[in-house]
């Protein structure tokens, strides 16, 4: 009896997975259209859609698989696509949820294209749990893979990004304080040497040092004003704060912010001024403005802001600006939030930064 149990049960699994290969071509057909009407991202771009849809493919392929074997196949080959697709939608800013979106309209596709051919079968709904436990273990263990190395490229990301910081903060160190303090010990240095026989030069270049040092002082404060970590205030003042410290008299700098600032987060709050502050940055730093327009808008489910120079502007496709590395760290930033960029610009037309990060609702907010 036992034995008669066990057979069937093969048999039963070793149909399945024929069927499913019958039924590729169909399937696959499905979740493109399926991708198609809910306007994927995924299927836009051809190399996308390629791995997309030879992800499907080995996921149809692997269940056929697990089902003839009776148990989940760990195979190399899926671990590396999945993990290539990781890589290229983080490095594309593709956001996790159209990955999850992805396979939810797989899963309906595979399940109900098999569940339609074995609605005639006896043992139905034993062959469609058969389907869907393949189907979950085959979906969840790519899911996995990509996740990981999805999470791994932004990681690594962020590493480049730290180190390329601190090789700016050097150069700002080196650049404005070094000299300036180079130039104040030269000063004094030559004020001594001219104290015993020319008592009036020596007070100019008493004098001059003394200028030199509170450059220096000034240029400290500026870099440490980009060091130093928002305090929970409100980007409004955030931003007016750090516009004070570094000073804009030659630029005419317009702040709007509509909505309460209340909505978003701490986190997303923080993280948001220190990209428009790198953006307000680059526009000063590189883009020699005569006006700079800063507007952001604040709902209860989304932060939108933008930063508006009419500068000398830059080529996006090419190189960013030398010593420009605010911008890999603006669109860094806003990935790990999960919210969107873009940087448009046009040599002599200026630059324009629109932000876009989601607001999560807490549980205990009310509707």
């Amino acid at each position: 009896m036992v034995g008669e149990i066990a057979q069937r049960a093969e048999h039963d699994a070793t149909g399945t997975a024929n069927l499913i290969e019958e039924c590729r071509a169909d399937i696959l057909s499905k979740y493109e259209q399926g991708l198609a009407s809910i306007g994927s991202v995924l299927i836009r771009d051809q190399h996308t859609k390629a791995q997309v849809m030879a992800n499907a493919g080995e996921i149809l392929t692997e269940m056929a698989g697990t089902l003839r074997a009776g148990r989940l196949l760990d195979d190399e080959t899926s671990r590396f696509l999945s993990w290539d697709i990781g890589v290229a939608r983080a490095s594309a800013g593709i956001h996790p949820r159209e990955s999850l979106l992805a396979a939810s309209v797989f899963f309906r596709a595979a399940f109900t294209t098999l569940s339609h051919r074995l609605q005639d079968d006896t043992h139905a709904a034993r062959l469609l749990r058969l389907v869907v436990t393949a189907l979950e273990q085959s979906i969840s263990l790519r899911i996995r893979e990509a996740s990981s190395s999805y999470t791994g490229f932004l990681l690594n990301q962020v590493t480049e990004a730290q180190m390329a910081e601190r090789r700016r903060i050097a150069r700002e160190l080196h650049d404005r304080i070094g000299h300036s303090l180079s130039v104040a010990q030269r000063q004094l240095e030559l004020s001594n040497l001219y104290r015993p026989s020319e008592p009036a030069k020596a007070l100019a270049k008493l004098e001059m040092a003394q200028q030199a040092i509170q450059e220096t002082m000034c240029s400290l404060r500026q870099v440490t004003s980009d060091l130093h970590p928002p305090d929970g205030r409100t980007l409004e003042k955030g931003l007016l704060g750090y516009l004070d410290v570094i000073g804009t008299d030659d630029v005419q700098v317009e702040l709007i912010v509509n909505g309460d600032q209340s909505w978003a987060p701490p986190i997303v709050s923080e993280e948001c001024l220190l990209i428009l502050r790198e953006a307000a940055r680059n526009a000063l730093t590189h883009g020699d403005p005569s006006t700079i327009f800063i507007r952001i808008d604040v709902a209860p489910h989304e932060l939108i802001a933008s930063v508006i120079d009419d500068g000398c502007g830059f080529d996006p496709s090419q190189q960013a600006p030398k010593g420009s590395l605010g911008l890999s760290s603006i669109r860094e930033r806003t990935q790990l939030l999960g919210g969107t960029v873009t940087i448009v610009s046009e040599p002599g037309k200026g630059a324009r930064v629109d932000l876009a990060v989601p607001i999560q609702r807490r549980p205990d907010d009310q509707e």
